[in-house]
């Protein structure tokens, strides 16, 4: 009895309420490298009035990248300095005018995961996300080379595309149940350059009788994490042996 009356009092008590509370924070997933255009990043935060003491952070890859700490003016850190734009307000509240980040165009060293902590003489939280700084290709090419009386081969190499992406090939097919059929790969390599990004090339092998003269090939680049796709196309007609042929159909296209 005096347990039960001892549990139901505990779970009965008040819950402290925090001084210092981060609402959420907002980091877009992925960007594009040296887009030329300016991102925010913001720390929603709640305060009690009179709290005191007040810091807001922000970190990259545990780095301390920003400072605003009032009265003083925001600060740029690490590898922020000269990325920021300093003048940014975000909330016309003396205590929230500089709790987010504008970073003007954005590039992959700023890739990762980032933290808002707030802090005040009594209380401090944190809240953190991931950001993908990517870099498309500079090309993409589909082709396709004789194998042998029985088999054909298609090749699709993308070049300097950061962070490591993957190639897809795949051919259109009409049936009850499906518009394609992935290719599966035979051969496939990847090299990472000294810039830091990737080279990729993947090989498929088809049997000739399963594809008619005029049927579409594609190849899909997929850099994970970003929504980011690039499709190559080409329209499939039988070569000699010992040739090769590029896409005839050449839209490449996006495939958001």
């Amino acid at each position: 009895m005096w347990r039960r009356l001892l549990i139901y009092c505990f779970i009965m008590l008040p819950q402290p309420i925090r001084a210092v509370q981060i609402n959420y924070i907002k980091v877009p997933s992925a960007v594009q490298n040296d887009s030329e255009h300016s991102i925010i990043l913001e720390c929603n935060y709640s305060l009690r009035p009179d709290d005191a003491g007040l810091v807001v952070k922000w970190f990259l890859n545990d780095a301390v990248v920003y400072q605003w700490i009032p009265p003083k003016e925001p600060q740029a850190l690490g590898v922020m300095k000269g990325k920021l734009n300093l003048d940014y307000v975000s909330s016309n509240d003396p205590k929230m005018m500089y709790r987010s980040m504008n970073i003007i165009n954005p590039t992959t060293e700023l890739a990762g995961e980032y933290k808002c902590t707030v802090s005040t003489f009594t209380d401090e939280d944190f809240s953190l996300k991931n950001m993908i700084v990517f870099v498309p290709e500079t090309s993409l090419e589909l082709s396709h080379s004789g194998f042998s009386n029985k088999q054909i081969n298609f090749t699709c190499t993308a070049s300097e595309v950061y962070p490591e992406p993957k190639l897809i090939i795949f051919k259109d097919v009409k049936d009850e149940y499906h518009d394609r059929k992935y290719l599966d790969a035979v051969e496939w390599s990847t090299s990472r350059l000294p810039s830091g990004r990737f080279s990729l090339t993947t090989t498929t092998s088809v049997l000739l009788d399963t594809i008619s003269p005029g049927s579409l090939v594609h190849c899909d680049l997929k850099i994970p994490g970003t929504g980011y796709v690039k499709r190559k196309t080409m329209l499939y007609y039988p070569i000699s042996k010992d040739s090769s042929q590029n896409s005839t159909v050449d839209p490449t296209e996006n495939v958001m």
